[in-house]
């Protein structure tokens, strides 16, 4: 620690000088011109000196500057998987499996059948920890299927493997998050690998900020695997429309095979409709298979993948998976009007062109500001009446300004709005301007609101999904997983504010910061959407097999599309927080009830029925749980959360009473996997752990080295300086001293009888 003297006076030296030299001098003068010259005189003036001279000090305002120099130590976290797998071995798999022990002398027979956890212990009593804790601050964690708090050594060391899950993915994404902005040297991952809940092991190779060391906790080669086929997942849109060529990616894994294919089927409630060759290594693989899907009809369609039964295999549970698909209808009529023709326009054209269960007319303003029209015949002009809109069910405006429209139009578009139609705002220079649409009557119903135009950024923002977004079916009937990194767009609208019950699907990082992009919201019987950007296509332009251009389009236009469903007056949709579990978890299912602006529903009961694979119906009462949107708008909504214990497909449904009249939602399927990982005898997944340490520049360890690797750690030392300011003037004892001067000059000028 060291300390400095400074002066933190904000008058300047000189004029605080001057003024302490006049005050001197004026009273040395007085005390000579008016006093007699004797001992009396001398010690008033040396008293007045003194008080002077500390006035004058509390007025340079003086402090002690002290500077502390800490030393910061990192933080090393122990991350101890707790979950059942630990506790697995060959001999402790009932007869699944069994040790290559024959071929194993007996001291390697004894540590084939150590179990991971007591490999992970005694990892944990390794002198490693010693050498460590001088040079940096141990945590200690635990996690089986969320992360525990933070622990001393014995308490982790009298854990039972216990945990039904282990959730290996998002543990550490929560240890991450739980130390942003803490120095960390690093992290010991005690785990098996196994059970994260995710279709392969890609999550693996994610970069993590600070090193990982894995460790085998198990010798190599101690499982002999029997012959098994299972289906790990199947991923396809939930939801479609009717004429839609869909895709069903399926996962297949297993081993023993002696190098057979195998035939996979596809059924089509139970009807067989397509088959593929899988070719599995004997020593074991992965594959993933694609099965393409017309959908010529609307209802709910079950799909359902199956492998054979190869020789020797046991478990067969597991050799069957199944989704649920509802095709809807959608025999719509789009109607786009533009004003003069751009990029947006020309690409937007071409996707409308290419939708098979949506027949478009197309208006662009032409020369003279006659409109061009393409796509179906039937209308000359865009007058926008109620007896032409009746033909339509979506309306897509371009860049237009209110004076374009009219007046008449928007009342038109307004009107079939509020009877179920579906308004589209791509908007532009003109439309989102000081006279654009929001100066008109069409800005009652926009999802934007604006005191004044709104300004165009143009500079590339990235994009997101708000939590909205990503449960919207806009953005999960297609491939919900590419949406996690969109393509950046190279301008925004921003200055416009969330109307009241609007909700934001994509937001722009822009400078100002975080605006919308794509909002939505339900008018009357109707939807609203509105996009604030004109540079979305050049998504189309972008190289690669996704075209993010049509990927948006396609579920943004089927959402739009109304069905019987969307024009009655309400409507009942029933999610969940996951579609694939395992048996004895539970899942969450919400529902949410929309209903007409005017009317708010009270002592509504809502029931959830949940059929078993068997044909079984479970009844469960809904509880009230309203459901809040990001600008604070709270809509009816409802949940509850069943434990699914038998194997297969389950069909949920929601359904409610109003006013005599049944809602009821469409079935969302669950799927219940045959068997939990975490009881699953199968070897540890060194892959995955190998992934983890080499993508965070860590370290994949064998159990005799870990202790050494550890031990020569090298970890910086990082130190802190802190420093304090003590005024030395604004304190008691100073300020005692000035008021006591002058007390004892007053003092004494009247013991003394002096003016």
């Amino acid at each position: 620690m060291t300390g400095e003297l400074i002066f933190e006076h904000t008058q300047s030296l000189a004029l605080i000088v001057t003024a302490l030299a006049f005050a001197v001098g004026l009273g040395l003068f007085g005390f000579w011109r008016y006093l007699p010259r004797n001992t009396s005189t001398l010690g008033l003036a040396l008293l007045r000196l003194t008080t002077i001279a500390l006035l004058g000090w509390c007025l340079l305002m003086p402090s002690l500057k002290r500077v502390m120099t800490e030393v910061r130590k990192p933080r090393f976290i122990v991350a101890l998987d707790q979950s059942a797998s630990m506790a697995l071995t060959p001999g402790s798999a009932a007869g699944l499996s069994s040790p290559k022990s024959e071929a194993l002398p007996p001291g390697k027979q004894a540590a084939a059948m150590k179990t991971r956890w007591a490999s992970a212990q005694e990892i944990l009593k390794m002198p490693w920890t010693e050498t460590l804790s001088g040079s940096c601050g141990l945590d200690y964690v635990a996690f089986a299927g969320d992360l525990g708090q933070r622990q001393s050594p014995a308490e982790l060391q009298a854990l039972n493997p216990d945990g039904k899950s282990t959730l290996l993915s998002q543990s550490l994404d929560k240890l991450i998050e739980r130390y942003r902005g803490q120095p960390v040297a690093g992290v010991l991952l005690l785990s098996d690998g196994l059970d994260t809940h995710e279709v392969n092991d890609e999550w693996a190779a994610e970069h993590r900020p600070y090193p990982i060391y894995t460790v085998r906790l198990e010798p190599p080669n101690i499982w002999k695997m029997e012959p098994d086929l299972r289906v790990d997942t199947l991923d396809t849109p939930r939801r479609v429309v009717v004429g839609w060529d869909t895709e069903i990616k399926a996962n297949v894994s297993g081993q023993g095979t002696r190098g057979n294919t195998a035939d996979t089927e596809l059924f089509e409630n139970d009807k067989l409709i397509q088959t593929a060759p899988v070719d599995i290594p004997d020593e074991g693989g992965r594959r993933e298979l694609t099965f393409r899907l017309t959908h010529p009809a609307t209802g709910n369609f079950t799909y359902s993948l199956r492998l054979p039964v190869i020789e020797g295999e046991t478990r067969t549970n597991d050799n069957i998976y199944a989704v649920t698909v509802q095709v809807i209808d959608s025999k719509n009529r789009l109607l786009y009007i533009e004003g003069v023709p751009r990029w947006e326009s020309k690409y937007l054209v071409r996707v409308l062109k290419a939708l098979k269960d949506i027949s478009p007319v197309c208006f662009v303003r032409g020369p003279g500001g006659r409109f061009l029209s393409y796509g179906t015949a039937g209308a000359a002009e865009p007058d926008l009446s109620e007896q032409q809109l009746l033909n339509f069910k979506i309306v897509v405006l371009g860049d237009l300004d209110a004076a374009e429209l009219g007046s008449a139009r928007a009342e038109a578009l307004i009107k079939f709005v509020e009877n179920g139609g579906s308004l589209m705002i791509l908007g532009g220079h003109k439309a989102w301007g000081a006279q654009g649409l929001m100066a008109g009557p069409l800005s009652k119903i926009m999802p934007i609101k604006a005191a004044e135009q709104l300004t165009l950024q143009e500079n590339q923002v990235d994009l997101a999904l708000t939590g909205e977004g990503r449960a919207h079916p806009v953005f999960t009937t297609e491939d919900a997983a590419a949406w996690n990194k969109i393509p950046p767009i190279l301008s925004i609208f921003t200055g416009g504010a969330l109307s009241p019950g609007a909700t934001t699907l994509l937001t722009a990082e822009a400078p100002g910061g975080r605006q919308p992009v794509l909002v939505v919201q339900k008018y009357g019987q109707g939807k609203v959407a509105a996009l604030l950007t004109d540079s979305l296509w050049r998504w189309q332009l972008a190289p690669g097999k996704d075209n993010y251009y049509q990927r948006l389009w396609n579920p943004l236009l089927a959402w739009l599309s109304p069905t019987e469903t969307d024009v009655n007056a309400y409507q009942l949709d029933l999610t969940a927080d996951a579609d694939k579990v395992f048996p004895g978890e539970a899942v969450d299912l919400k529902a949410r009830l929309t209903t007409p602006a005017s009317v708010v529903p009270k002592d509504v009961v809502v029931t959830c029925d949940v059929q078993e694979p068997d044909g079984r119906i479970i009844p469960f009462r809904m509880i009230n749980q309203d459901v809040t949107t990001t600008t604070g708008k709270k809509y009816p909504g409802y949940s509850v959360s069943p434990t699914l214990q038998k194997p297969g497909l389950h069909n949920a449904t929601a359904s409610c009473e109003i006013n005599g009249q049944k809602i009821v939602s469409a079935p969302f399927s669950l799927f219940v996997q045959p068997f939990t990982p975490e009881t699953r005898p199968c070897a540890a997944n060194i892959g995955a752990l190998n992934s983890i340490a080499d993508a965070s520049k860590g370290r994949f360890c064998e159990t005799n080295e870990i202790d050494k690797v550890l031990s020569e750690i090298i970890l910086p030392v990082s130190e802190d300086e802190r420093v304090t300011y003590l005024p030395l003037w604004n304190n008691i004892l100073v300020l005692g001293c000035l008021i006591g001067l002058f007390s004892l000059e007053w003092l004494f000028r009247k013991l003394r009888n002096m003016a």
